[in-house]
């Protein structure tokens, strides 16, 4: 069945719950297909042949056209929202030609400026605000790109079915933030909902009401909503049809939720793998992992170190990321600070011990000695370590010095003056030594008498000769590689001996990926998990995940012990590896529960484990750390240039990727598995009748739609079928909505209301005949308004003609050009514009009106405004309930209810308000610092750039006269402040 039937079919089958079409509704012109009609006349603008021939009914005529600086105004008014420069004034002016115009039309409609116009027109429509509404009235802080979205699709001139797809189901085109339409209402937040189940049924089918209202009376212009309780008292919509068309919007809840873009998400991908292959080059350069040992015992490790004379104080390091500093992250001369709490310091005795270092390790050890260095002169020149061999202290032939040390400088530098506040020296090189277990390092005092330093050593076995110790970088919960020189194995272990936090959590891994020698396998997808205990979680924490080639925190292994515990896999094969890589969440999302202490050992055989990697040759986790410095420190000259180039760009790339992936919220559609929708009796959400499946109302016929057909699917299905052409309503409400706007009433003047309790179309055959060019056209807004803007019915003259006002006082007839009052964002634009201090910034979270945000504290106003506050009006943060200040006087809607059509007041109150306002005094005092810059000091000039600016024209010789005068007496400012609360200023001609 055709999915538009006529409306009698319905009539001999029967309607709705009780099967009755009330008289008319079968014949009601609104419900009719769009009719094929033809201009009365063909030798004039078709739009002219239709008013025209209406207009000598009455005998009556089209005014005069207007003059051109009428109708610049006019357009730049209509379109833009403001007035146009004195510049395009004066060419528009020079150009007589009709094409001048019609070009005039094209460039604002080509302007950005038209679609922030437009699109206000849009948000009064669907009650756009930023704020919840209701008592409460909280802040609705990421509304905002569902605004912006209306202003693109505006510029963009998206054809108004896709419009419409967009707003309903914008999840699936790929424009999230255009399913801000069905939550635009206000809404009880949960806090406001009562706790018992009742008062949630009920707050849900108010939710959805608000959803099915806005849709009828924004694409459809029906009142659908008054079909909740009963079959509806005017129209052929049933109390059924109602409850079908809830089950389109069951799955939609309100709420915030992620906004995806498609076109970043291309760029995020992008640029990760650019960062992949950047990462892979420089990887190959990090240092290897030392499978021997890495010792740091620091000053104040009381397991490994001995004070022998009681200290005088702790030295702490200044604050900074400095040389020496106490956030030192290192360089490419140095590595990082390792001192953890600052020095220990004594008085200085010659020849007496302080301290000693008890390694507690035999082997062949390089030993990397640092201290508290400072420039005052209050450290000694000459400290001394002294290894003792045998660790006791009372025999000396084993002691060796191995080290004086000046205390007044770092390490590296031997002369010149010194920051005289407390440092870390950095590391100094003591040599290779033989130790025992028993073995310690004596802290001696000098011959000068100053204080002495203590502070952390470091100890590396079997470390090859380079300036400074070779460190690895801290572990991170995104991705830790552990190279190494090609080993066979079959068994692969990494161990957990704490986690960060003082072990509050036990590990956790994502994925432990082995590789083969010299290649990119990863044999671990293949081998067999066991681990020493799993965490009780089935679902996204399980053992088989570890090596399942999935990362995130969905997929990972937790050991079943705080702080250890150990994961094992067992390759097919004994194979040659040479690199593991291992991590927390390589998505990023969760850092904790990273093991900071471990160690990675393989076997060939069952048991035989060999240590390939660790945690000691790393920086300690939390400490300030760079690891592109890290690399370069002990690189060849030859590599050093290439991976210091490869280093920058990863850390541009990272940034724009982090900028790439930041997750914008929008408040918008949040979409779930539909509920079952019930017909409700009299709208009781406790009495249900029966179960309803989502359907078009029957008057309508039918859609092609499973009853058990997605979420989605049902909104799309909804979508595709108000944007149907052959749906009589849609280009009918749509091409009303733009003929409203241009001329300040529609041809039907109940704009949202196409049914029988509406008004009837004036003339109904020019509205059928825009609604067949409206979709002829490709449903092309900007086509439209050309058509419309291009008739002289459009560029008549304003003017009054007696016997026309007599006959037809309200200008239905259109025989001349009703003048309106500006809205109250043009106003305040329009100000700021001529003012020079308009801010064009677009998009983004709206600037303050109020003080508050939202919420029960009231909302104390903003008088004065700078940066964003002097962006357009549309910008303005919305509070729902609350009139903007000044403004809110020019019948600016408070998104309380859909406006379809302003009312345009003409009031006392607003000319009290634009007067005494703080804004408009600011303003003035702009404006007449713009004249006075533009024309000098001279009176007359200033009255004349005044006026070209304001109202696009010279003064009259009597307004010169008064405004000189004015200007002389009062100051520019004044007359900046009158003449923007003229009449000719704030009214469009």
């Amino acid at each position: 069945m055709s999915p538009f039937p006529h409306v009698a079919f319905f009539l001999a089958v029967g309607l709705g719950a009780h099967g009755i079409l009330h008289a008319g509704e079968e014949t009601h012109w609104a419900f009719q297909s769009l009719r094929q009609v033809a201009p009365p006349r063909t030798d004039c603008h078709p739009i002219d042949a239709f008013i025209e021939s209406k207009l000598r009914e009455h005998g009556l005529e089209l005014s005069p056209p207007a003059d051109r600086r009428t109708l610049i105004r006019r357009l730049f008014f209509d379109l833009h929202g403001l007035p146009p420069p004195p510049g395009r004034v004066a060419a528009f002016r020079k150009e007589r030609t009709d094409w001048s115009v019609e070009r005039l039309i094209d460039e604002l409609l080509s302007s950005p400026r038209y679609g922030e116009r437009w699109a206000q027109h849009w948000l009064d429509l669907v009650r756009y605000a930023d704020t919840h509404g209701f008592e409460v009235n909280t802040e609705r802080p990421n509304a905002w790109p569902y605004r912006d979205y209306v202003i693109r699709a505006f510029n963009e001139d998206r054809p108004y079915p896709r419009f419409i797809l967009d707003q309903l189901a914008g999840d699936a085109t790929g424009e999230d933030a255009a399913t801000g339409f069905l939550v635009a209402s206000a809404v009880l937040l949960p806090g406001q909902i009562g706790k018992d189940d009742a008062s949630k049924r009920l707050a849900r089918q108010d939710a959805l009401d608000e959803m099915i209202v806005a849709t009828g009376d924004t694409f459809l212009g029906l009142s659908i909503g008054c079909a909740r309780c009963h079959d509806h008292k005017f129209d052929p919509i049933t109390a059924r049809d109602y409850y079908a068309l809830q089950a389109f919007f069951s799955g939609v809840d309100y709420g915030e939720r992620p906004l995806r873009n498609p076109e970043t998400a291309a760029r995020a991908r992008a640029t990760s793998a650019r960062i992949a292959e950047i990462r892979t080059r420089i990887d190959r350069e990090e240092p290897s992992a030392a499978a021997s040992r890495t010792i740091v015992i620091d000053d104040q490790d009381a397991g490994r170190t001995t004070p022998l004379a009681p200290k005088i104080g702790h030295g702490a390091q200044s604050p900074g990321t400095g040389r020496g500093n106490k956030d030192d992250p290192g360089g490419v001369d140095r590595v990082p600070n390792l001192s953890s709490n600052g020095y220990t310091w004594w008085t200085n005795t010659p020849g007496r011990d302080v301290f000693t270092y008890n390694p507690g390790s035999s082997g062949e050890f390089r030993v990397w000695i640092s201290w508290g260095a400072h420039g005052s002169g209050v450290h000694t020149r000459d400290a001394r370590y002294v290894l003792d061999l045998d660790g006791d202290l009372e025999t000396r032939a084993d002691q060796e010095e191995i080290a004086k040390v000046d205390q007044y400088y770092p390490s590296g530098v031997s002369q010149g003056e010194t920051e005289r506040v407390p440092l870390w020296s950095g590391f100094l090189d003591a040599g290779v030594h033989q130790l025992r277990e028993e073995s310690r390092i004596i802290l001696r005092g000098g011959e000068t008498r100053t204080a002495i330093t203590a502070d952390v050593i470091l100890l590396q076995e079997g470390a090859p000769s380079f300036a400074h110790p070779v460190l690895r970088p801290p572990v991170n919960s995104l991705r830790n590689v552990e190279r190494f020189r090609a080993m066979k194995a079959r068994f692969v272990r990494f161990t957990s001996f704490a986690t960060i936090e003082n072990n509050k959590h036990e590990p956790c891994l994502d994925e432990l990926e082995i590789f083969l020698a010299g290649a990119d396998t990863n044999v671990a997808l293949t081998g067999k998990p066991t681990s020493s205990g799993n965490y009780d979680d089935p679902v996204q924490h399980r053992l088989e995940h570890i090596n399942d080639g999935h990362y995130g925190n969905a997929r990972s292994w937790i050991s079943s012990d705080k702080g250890k515990g150990w994961v094992q896999i067992e390759l097919a094969e004994p194979v040659m590896i040479d690199r593991i890589v291992w991590a927390r969440d390589r998505e990023g999302t969760f850092s904790d529960r990273l093991a900071h202490r471990y160690r990675i050992d393989v076997a060939v055989e069952p048991g035989r484990w060999v240590p390939v990697a660790g945690s000691e040759d790393r920086v300690p986790y939390g400490m300030p750390f760079d690891e592109v410095n890290a690399i370069l420190r002990n690189l060849p000259p030859e590599t050093k240039e290439s991976v210091r180039a490869d280093a920058l760009e990863l850390a541009r790339l990272e940034k724009k990727l982090k900028k790439l992936k930041t997750t914008q919220e929008v408040y918008a559609g949040r979409f779930r598995d539909p509920d079952t929708t019930y017909l409700l009796n009299r709208g009781d959400a406790e009495q249900k009748v029966e179960v309803v499946s989502a359907a078009i109302p029957v008057v309508f016929g039918r859609i092609p739609l499973a009853p058990d057909s997605g979420e989605q699917q049902r909104r799309m299905a909804l979508a595709q079928w108000i944007g149907d052409k052959a749906n009589p309503l849609t280009a009918r409400v749509m091409a009303n909505r733009i003929w409203q706007h241009h001329f300040g009433r529609g041809l039907v003047n109940t704009a949202s209301d196409f049914g029988l309790n509406g008004s009837p179309p004036s003339p109904p055959e020019l509205l059928d005949w825009l609604a067949r060019r409206f979709i002829a056209d490709g449903w092309s807004m900007k086509k439209l308004h050309r058509l419309i803007l291009s008739s002289r019915t459009y560029q008549q003259a304003s003017n009054l003609q007696e016997k026309a006002a007599t006959l037809d006082g309200e200008a239905r007839l259109l025989w001349h050009f009703p003048i309106r009052r500006l809205e109250a964002e043009a106003i305040r634009d329009s100000v700021l514009a001529v003012s020079g201090n308009l801010n064009l910034r677009m998009g983004g979270p709206g600037f303050d009106f109020f003080k508050t945000r939202g919420g029960l504290s009231g909302f104390p106003i903003v008088e004065t405004f700078r940066d964003d506050g002097l962006r357009r009006m549309i910008y303005a943060h919305k509070v729902r309930m609350e009139r903007a200040p000044v403004f809110g006087a020019f019948d600016c809607p408070d998104a309380g209810q859909a406006t379809p059509s302003r009312s345009r007041a003409v009031t006392a109150l607003q000319a009290l308000n634009l007067f005494n306002s703080r804004f408009i005094i600011d303003q003035s005092n702009v404006f007449a610092a713009r004249i006075q810059k533009e024309a000098g000091s001279s009176p007359g000039e200033q009255v004349e750039r005044a006026f070209q600016l304001a109202y696009n024209r010279s003064p009259r010789p009597g307004e010169r006269r008064r405004c000189e005068k004015t200007v002389s007496a009062h100051g520019l400012s004044t007359l900046c402040r009158a003449i923007l609360n003229s009449n000719e200023f704030v009214f469009m001609p």
